[in-house]
């Protein structure tokens, strides 16, 4: 393994831990967001340090060996890159759907009052995310017609 996995895994834990010490240490409103770096920090910093020791260990080289084998051919598969460029695909139109859905229903929201400025903006706000999506899907796509 790559000692940059070790590092990482560090770092992580490293950024958990001091959130955890400020918020044990301080009060402020934002205090829950703290614990919840912590968490995301020091769980899976444990655990990448974790593997990282656990595939270092001599009776499991053969078997790394063989997982690194397997990762370069299933990212060379032709088939496997065709479905997840259409799984990618897929995962596109469908959040595009949801951000349309999602813009309508708080129009929808705004127009009968409810929820009076927040349904204004993120109905804006949708509206915004779904025309840049769709502009840099346009870009992407020609880029990469012209590229490949």
């Amino acid at each position: 393994m790559k000692k940059s996995t070790l590092y990482t895994g560090f770092a992580y834990c490293f950024v958990g831990i001091t959130s955890m010490i400020i918020a044990l240490t301080t009060e402020f409103r934002l205090e829950a967001l703290l614990w919840g770096i912590a968490g995301a920090g020091i769980g899976p910093g444990v655990l990448i340090i974790g593997r990282y020791f656990y595939w270092l260990r001599p009776e499991h080289q053969a078997e790394y060996a063989n997982r690194i084998q397997k990762e370069n051919i299933d990212l060379k598969d032709e088939r496997k890159i065709m479905l997840r460029d259409k799984s990618g695909r897929l995962a596109y139109i469908a959040t595009m759907i949801l951000q349309l859905a999602l813009a309508f229903a708080f129009s929808i929201l705004s127009i009968l009052g409810y929820f009076a400025p927040f349904s204004r903006y993120a109905c804006i706000g949708l509206g915004g995310l779904l025309i840049l999506q769709y502009i840099f899907g346009i870009i992407a796509y020609n880029r990469l017609s012209k590229t490949l």
